[in-house]
């Protein structure tokens, strides 16, 4: 759990289909507008063209908004899974995440994909807890939130090992 006024004095811009839950999550803990922190939202593409131009969407963001000498966060959200081209996005974005990573980690700049699961509220945790001073170890990497399900079952246990016979006793005694 996030405490409130945690964000107090970032400033973040938000571009693409950001989730409302994210919008407001941010804005409960304090968070302003400004470019210490880009959080970038692809839409789900349903073709090879919506792919090529969920990438070039990002990119332009994070030209527009945090370019060197830095520093900052990048966040990238990738639409939840459902096919092919939603896999190609959630794949670009997140090799876009590791190659600025490299990149750009002398200037300060940290960027990160979600590769989001269709759970709004714990994207904007997620996405909350990265722009925190918490969240500063994180750079150049996926973090993959599964969709919600139920209840897990529990994990089976093991085969019972068969019984033993004890030894038989030794001659002596």
């Amino acid at each position: 759990m996030l405490r409130p006024g945690l964000l107090t004095g970032a400033g973040i811009t938000l571009s693409g289909a950001v989730p409302d839950a994210v919008r407001a999550r941010l804005r409960a803990l304090g968070a302003g507008e400004g470019t210490d922190v880009l959080v970038h939202a692809a839409a789900p593409p349903r073709d090879a063209d919506g792919v090529r131009a969920a990438l070039d969407e990002a990119w332009d963001a994070i030209r527009a908004t945090m370019l060197p000498p830095g520093p900052g966060l990048i966040v990238l959200l990738a639409p939840a899974p459902g096919g092919a081209h939603r896999a190609a996005a959630r794949a670009g974005l997140e090799n876009m995440a590791r190659t600025l990573s490299i990149e750009w980690s002398p200037h300060g700049i940290r960027p990160v994909a979600v590769l989001q699961g269709g759970d709004d509220a714990a994207t904007a945790e997620l996405v909350a807890y990265l722009a925190s001073p918490a969240g500063a170890y994180f750079s150049g990497c996926a973090i993959t939130l599964r969709p919600p399900t139920g209840p897990r079952p529990s994990p089976p246990s093991a085969s019972p090992a068969p019984p033993r016979t004890p030894p038989a006793p030794s001659p002596s005694g």
